[in-house]
């Protein structure tokens, strides 16, 4: 019996890690399509499953934020790609065009009925508490936990990396914007917990795509 059970312990270890395999792969293929740093999305992950730690939150809820997070960006696949490789800031023609990337991830997700965990945090992740978000216009707890926590997450990889309109900020400087939107854009239980996160060092800059101060660099690239 305990053999039979350590079996099918194992055999479902090894389902998730295929699971999370083919994610990444997914994601790595996407932030392929940008103009970005690559890693974005992996980024996005480890920021929000550190959020969600440090919101104690239930190992089942973290691991489908972490997927959820994986996959917020699945929508660009149906996005023209003139639009997503601009190296300029969009028009704000283009612009109403890629808000339609978590509308569309999340109907591709719909399709496999056992996604729909993953959904919310992927389709609802650029709404704000102010109701000025897109793709619904939710306002406040309108808006799951799982999507406020993502939304963070991405706004401050976005923050923290250079794109062709925009020099990458220093995680401090990154925080401080952030927090000037605390209750219109975002949560503050996430942002403090972000915060938090970056104070205890959970979350360090990488020097190889993050701002990291000259003094700050060999330091950032240990443990």
């Amino acid at each position: 019996v305990q053999r039979h059970i350590r079996h099918v312990e194992e055999s479902a270890e090894k389902n998730r890690r295929m699971f999370l395999g083919s994610v990444k792969s997914l994601a790595a293929a996407i932030d392929g399509k940008g103009p970005y740093p690559r890693g974005h999305s992996e980024r996005v992950m480890i920021y929000s499953q550190t959020i969600a730690e440090f919101l104690n939150l239930p190992n089942e809820e973290i691991e489908k934020i972490r997927v959820s997070a994986l996959l917020h960006d699945v929508g660009k696949i149906g996005i023209e790609d003139r639009i997503l490789r601009k190296p300029a800031a969009l028009t704000d023609q283009e612009f109403q065009i890629m808000k339609n990337h978590p509308r569309i991830g999340g109907i591709i997700m719909s399709e496999n009925p056992e996604m729909a965990e993953y959904i919310p945090g992927m389709s609802m992740h650029h709404e704000t508490l102010d109701g000025k978000g897109y793709p619904l216009g939710l306002k406040g707890n309108e808006i799951p936990l799982m999507a406020r926590i993502v939304s963070v997450a991405d706004c401050f990889d976005a923050m923290t990396t250079n794109r062709p309109y925009q020099r990458a900020m220093t995680f401090e400087a990154a925080i401080d914007r952030i927090n000037t939107f605390i209750g219109s854009r975002y949560d503050e239980q996430v942002v403090r917990a972000l915060e938090t996160s970056i104070k205890s060092k959970k979350i360090k800059p990488d020097p190889r795509v993050n701002n990291v101060p000259e003094e700050k660099a060999e330091a950032a690239t240990q443990g």
